[in-house]
């Protein structure tokens, strides 16, 4: 079995198949095209390979196929396996003339999908609906979003190409953090939304350059509120932030309310300590705050850190304490 990276094909499929779905699509023989996608090969769903040689046929002989698709699920809609994947393979040819049933019925199943799984792992099921939802026009929402993505970063190539259509939301919804964020962002405007891309490519140590993109962002924006808008995030996120999407936008508020451009308190102080010392925290979100408490001028910053020395048990971060802390 020969396999092709993406976006040729996905990892898992058999190029022989992809070939024969795609002489039967060129031929027009739509019956056996039909009965050769209701049997998937060796358990497997259509990958990217399959599916673009489907969605490259020409719309009438798609329709047509999709009518074909739409009786054997009236024929078969006892045998939920086979539902399924009818409806899978519906979403395949659709592009141009989803209807609106359809649409339910997919969004249906991504939406239990993202509820049941993190990622989507070697299947290619959702991104083949999630597609099919966008080419409709249909709006996904945050949790299938963040599926998505997730199986992006995990390395289906499929999931990847679609990233650049879905933009909305700016952070996955789902932990703490994230939710307060998504829920104030529409009140807060665009120079906040702006801001959490930015927040993303947080490097792993800040930088002149970082903190002048960031205020000229907030540009226009009191300092003062900016520390108090970013505190009660920055703090939420001291609960946990496993989600890979997400992270390095801790790491970003962690340079954001460390930087020159946000005046300095106590309370950013306590939550960065936070962020070191609380579990479970990512050791490069504790890292982070370790860096940014280092940056912050004054005495206070450093006693925490010295406090964060004496009760921090995890050797890799309490050797960064140490690291700050020699001159």
């Amino acid at each position: 079995m020969k396999h092709v990276r993406i976006p040729e094909c996905s990892p898992w499929e058999d190029t022989g198949r992809i070939d024969h779905i795609a002489r039967l699509a060129a031929e027009g023989d739509l019956t056996e095209l039909a009965e050769a996608l209701l049997q998937p090969a060796e358990g497997w769903d259509e990958g990217y390979g399959a599916v673009s040689r489907l969605r490259a046929m020409p719309q009438e002989r798609r329709m047509a196929l999709a009518a074909l698709l739409v009786e054997q699920r009236k024929a078969s809609h006892q045998v939920p396996d086979k539902t399924v994947r009818v409806w899978l393979v519906l979403a395949a040819v659709s592009p141009g003339f989803a209807e609106d049933s359809w649409c339910a019925q997919w969004n249906g199943m991504l939406e239990r999908h993202a509820a049941d799984f993190w990622w989507s792992q070697t299947s290619d099921d959702m991104p083949t609906l999630a597609e099919a939802l966008l080419d409709a026009g249909r709006p996904l929402s945050g949790e299938v979003v963040g599926l998505l993505r997730r199986s992006a970063l995990m390395g289906l190539g499929w999931a990847q190409l679609l990233l650049d259509r879905i933009p909305e939301p700016p952070l996955n919804p789902g932990e703490l953090w994230t939710d307060r964020v998504l829920a104030e962002l529409p009140e807060l405007g665009d120079p906040w939304r702006r801001l959490i891309p930015h927040l993303r490519a947080a490097g792993p140590n800040p930088s002149a350059r970082w903190d002048r993109a960031a205020a000229a962002v907030l540009d226009g924006i009191d300092p003062e509120a900016v520390r108090r808008t970013a505190t009660p995030w920055l703090a939420l996120a001291t609960h946990g932030s496993r989600d890979p999407w997400n992270v390095t936008a801790v790491r970003g508020l962690a340079w954001l309310l460390s930087s020159p451009s946000v005046p300095p308190h106590l309370e950013t102080i306590r939550v960065l300590g936070a962020l070191v010392e609380r579990p479970p925290v990512k050791t490069v979100v504790a890292a982070a705050g370790i860096r940014a408490l280092a940056r912050l001028d004054g005495g206070a910053a450093r006693d925490e850190l010295r406090r964060l020395a004496g009760c921090v048990d995890h050797t890799v971060t309490r050797k960064q304490i140490h690291r700050v802390l020699t001159p």
